[in-house]
């Protein structure tokens, strides 16, 4: 087919230049249409015919930071299996699901740009299973729970700091922004346990620590963007406006944070280094020589733990204390749950965290209704998948999403209520399709210690205050956008706490 209309090409426009510059794109529209229609793996799926023809409405959707929102409108337009792209399609099947996210499938040409940095391929980046896996394993060996015991020691100090800023905010009568003060806290947390970093941020507010800041949220917006939009970078960084080029700017001095952070680890002298994720990455590679990263190469694999170990803590934080604010009977039985676990709360037991079925139920429920990383998590297909009879074959890239999976009405009775006690009788599917850190293959190897920092933070939150609505000029409702990671469309989440150590309403 494609000599056919290059034939006709030549034929159009051997007399005629300009004639050339108008049939050369409009005979490739025409191949394009053709291909969609009559020769794509996915011709026989439903979906927009925009969407087969060219990915423009889906690249359109996340400049908009609505990529999430565009795929669910689409699956409950089209039904569970839908057309996202020019063979690219994404489903709510959960059978399909584990296919996709199976060791024989590999990851989509974005996670080359996400998961690289300055040239340096990291766990996120490397595309199939087996590439990935000696990094990986190495992670998770970290995470456990016999080494977080280890990592976790001095976390009680940083939420202790961050409850005396909350309790400086209540005396003057304050609101909060959960955004900022949790995301201070989910670093301070994660930059000691990954490198033993001392510095706070917490205490520290000042120049250093909101450009910090600053760079971590571009990080997390432009490495997104540029890995989805192709020519993102190139255009931005000769046309683009001061903004975008700030934004581009930032991210790329994320580097300068990373290698500041690298060099005060290598000069910490006699200071013990067996207490932090650098140094038992550099142990565990050091004896096993299937994964040994330079030395040189590390701060990209600090970056990409900061991101991972930090947004969806404290992004998650800010979305439990807004639930809760407006669930006042849900934030009673938390907090009754809290102070039976801990009654003096000048001797609190964090250890007790671990096994409180309530503050589960509310961090899981939470996660469900708004996951960090809440849309379409793409894959090459290693195996073909079947849905209401309709077979996709491999090497079609399919995806499914944290967010729609979260809402099937099927799974999750009345699945747009907050409902943390659905979850204290949990079933199989309720779990299968609860994916906030991904599913199969290539999960979050950090999850574990994501949800242990999660149930500190809420316990030593919740068992000093109680949340309330902010004034109707700071109050709004938690709606998300993204790219890859979700913010709140306002920017913001404000919250007021109330000190509340001795009673529990």
């Amino acid at each position: 087919m494609y000599s056919f209309l290059s034939n006709i090409l030549q034929r159009a426009t051997s007399q005629n230049i300009s004639g050339l510059l108008i049939a050369a794109p409009l005979l490739h529209l025409c191949y394009k249409i053709i291909y969609a229609f009559l020769f794509s793996p996915v011709r026989h799926v439903p979906g927009p015919w925009l969407s087969r023809v060219t990915r423009l409405p889906l690249l359109y959707a996340t400049l908009k930071l609505q990529r999430t929102a565009y795929a669910d409108d689409l699956i409950q337009k089209y039904g569970p299996l839908v057309v996202l792209a020019p063979d690219q399609v994404h489903t709510n099947d959960q059978e399909a699901m584990k296919i996709i996210y199976d060791r024989t499938s590999s990851k989509s040409h974005f996670y080359e740009g996400m998961g690289s940095w300055k040239g340096v391929t990291v766990t996120l980046g490397f595309k199939t299973y087996h590439e990935a896996a000696p990094s990986r394993n190495y992670l998770i060996q970290c995470f456990q729970n016999r080494n977080l015991a280890i990592l976790l020691e001095n976390l009680e100090t940083h939420c202790q700091r961050f409850v005396d800023v909350l309790e400086k905010k209540s005396k003057l009568g304050e609101c909060t922004d959960g955004v900022y003060w949790f995301r201070l806290l989910a670093l301070d947390i994660v930059t000691d346990v990954l490198w033993g970093e001392e510095k706070s941020l917490l205490l520290n507010t000042g120049n250093s620590g909101t450009a910090f800041l600053r760079r971590f949220h571009a990080f997390s917006k432009w490495n997104a963007l540029k890995s989805f939009i192709p020519g993102a970078d190139f255009y931005v960084r000769n046309f683009g406006s001061f903004e975008w080029k700030t934004l581009r700017n930032d991210c790329s001095d994320m580097d300068v944070s990373a290698r500041d952070a690298l060099g005060r680890w290598k000069n910490r002298g006699e200071q013990s280094h067996d207490r932090d994720v650098l140094s038992m990455l550099l142990g565990m590679g050091g004896k096993d020589k299937s994964w040994t990263v330079p030395i040189d190469d590390m701060p990209a694999y600090m970056v990409e733990m900061m991101a991972a170990g930090s947004s969806t803590s404290s992004h998650t934080a800010a979305f439990i204390c807004w639930a809760l604010m407006r669930h006042p009977e849900a934030q009673k039985i938390l907090r009754k749950e809290l102070f039976e676990a801990s009654p003096d709360i000048n001797a609190l037991d964090l250890k007790n965290t671990q096994t409180l079925p309530y503050l589960e139920a509310v961090i899981k429920e939470t996660m469900r209704l708004w996951p960090m990383i809440p849309g379409p998590l793409e894959r090459h297909l290693g195996k073909s998948i079947t849905v209401n009879g309709m077979i996709v074959p491999p090497g079609v890239i399919a995806s499914t999403s944290a967010y729609t999976q979260g809402r099937l009405e099927s799974v999750y009775p009345n699945a747009e209520e907050f409902c943390p006690e659905r979850w204290l009788n949990e079933s199989e599917d309720m779990n299968i399709n609860w994916i906030p850190f991904g599913t199969g293959s290539r999960a979050c190897p950090g999850s574990n210690l994501v949800l242990t920092e999660l149930r500190y933070i809420v316990h030593m939150t919740f068992r000093n205050f109680k949340a309330v609505p902010p004034p109707p000029d700071q109050d709004s409702d938690l709606e998300l956008k993204d790219v890859f990671a979700a913010v709140t469309t306002a920017g913001h989440c404000w919250v007021k706490f109330v000190s509340q150590p001795d009673a529990i309403w």
